[in-house]
């Protein structure tokens, strides 16, 4: 009988495991309600080959005669943007991207004198060096502003289909690694992004017209966090497209 009961136990605690295995309950079951997540790719685990052969288009917005939106805080929009763009550059390269800025100083972009006098012509003159590039991102910075002085948070545009994965990816890692508030993935009928010819996305990082972000965006580590921020979502859109 001894063995008998030892026999019956195993094969009880065999079946046991095969229904929580089947219930999902041993096999860790998705958090999500079954939606697949994105691929994130392990931060340690970027090295100088990670964006090998991957060519990158960052747009800091505005620039030259434009300041963009002049907030409530001590910078402007094109100074704002084009520090953080800088330092997306900056870890692009280091993780192997070839990465072209559409300005690389206050001023406004090297190609809007060909498009000088007509209609939309520094935005089309980016949309133009990105579209003869190569790239397969384009990524426009810019601040956000509204009336209302207590809106906070990071939104990512897209318009063609193709945008939104790198939308979504941008939003995602951008949010996290600010911990601001996220305002999502929007439709956006951009000039940038309705002639750019490759997956394209337009970043408002945060607001200036909120004093507390208007002073974060004003200081240099909040700059490279969210320049971190966007360029995890940049290669988590590379490892979701792989």
């Amino acid at each position: 009988m001894k063995e008998y009961r030892l026999q019956s136990s195993i094969w009880a605690t065999l079946l046991m495991l095969v229904l929580f295995f089947v219930s999902g309950l041993l096999g860790g079951a998705p958090t999500d309600g079954g939606r697949s997540q994105s691929p994130q790719i392990r931060r340690g685990a970027i090295t100088p080959r990670t964006l090998e052969g991957r060519v990158v288009v960052i747009d800091p917005g505005h620039g030259g005669p434009d300041p963009g939106t002049v907030g409530v805080g001590r910078t402007t929009e094109a100074e704002n943007v084009l520090a953080i763009a800088w330092e997306l550059r900056s870890l692009l390269e280091g993780a192997g991207a070839e990465v072209i800025m559409t300005r690389q100083t206050d001023s406004a972009s090297a190609a809007g004198t060909v498009f000088a006098g007509q209609e939309n012509g520094e935005l089309a003159a980016r949309a133009a060096l990105a579209n003869r590039s190569g790239a397969q991102v384009f990524v426009s910075l810019h601040n956000d502003w509204s009336d209302d002085s207590g809106a906070a948070g990071a939104t990512v545009y897209y318009y063609k289909s193709g945008d939104w994965p790198l939308a979504d990816e941008v939003r995602r890692a951008l949010v996290a690694q600010l911990h601001s508030a996220d305002r999502g993935v929007q439709l956006g009928n951009f000039y940038v992004l309705r002639n750019t010819s490759m997956p394209a996305v337009l970043v408002e990082v945060g607001f200036l017209s909120n004093p507390r972000e208007a002073e974060l965006l004003s200081q240099r580590w909040y700059r490279l966090e969210a320049a971190r921020g966007i360029f995890y979502g940049i290669i988590d859109y590379f490892q979701l497209m792989n």
